[in-house]
């Protein structure tokens, strides 16, 4: 071989390594996005499953023998503790029906942690949440 054919072949080996390195930098910077995606999500089924707790446990409250407005109202002050900023109310639907609602501050599920973008949330059943608020609805017969 002749010195020329040798040159070219050394630099083409160390353009291979930059783009398999370019390659595993992007796919470790798709697998961190990907982790950070899963984090936020579970932060958001955790805090719908502690506010069904809460309307849980106000429909206990409420259909329990002889329930005292002391017992809801400890389920009430107790709600924002359990969610971030989390308001219970109780209303009647008509006969024995009632709806156990838990509204709560979203938090938005953008790629940055100071996005002010608020993932989509389901209404509840009464419409009470504003925007900016998530809600978990609860219907019970007492």
């Amino acid at each position: 071989m002749s010195r020329v054919s040798v040159r070219g072949v050394r630099g083409s080996t160390l353009l291979e390594v930059a783009i398999a390195l370019g390659v595993m930098a992007m796919c470790g910077l798709g697998l961190m996005s990907t982790q950070l995606g899963l984090v936020r999500h579970a932060q958001l089924a955790a805090a719908r499953e502690r506010a069904a707790f809460a309307a849980d446990a106000m429909a206990e409250a409420a259909r329990a023998a002889g329930a005292t407005p002391a017992a809801t109202n400890r389920w009430q002050a107790l709600t924002a503790s359990i969610v971030p900023e989390g308001r219970l109310t109780m209303s009647s639907v008509g006969g024995d029906a009632s709806v156990a609602s838990v509204s709560w501050t979203a938090t938005p599920l953008g790629a940055a942690s100071g996005s002010t973008a608020v993932s989509w949330v389901a209404p509840c059943l009464d419409a009470t949440a504003r925007a900016g608020r998530a809600c978990v609805a609860l219907a019970f017969l007492r």
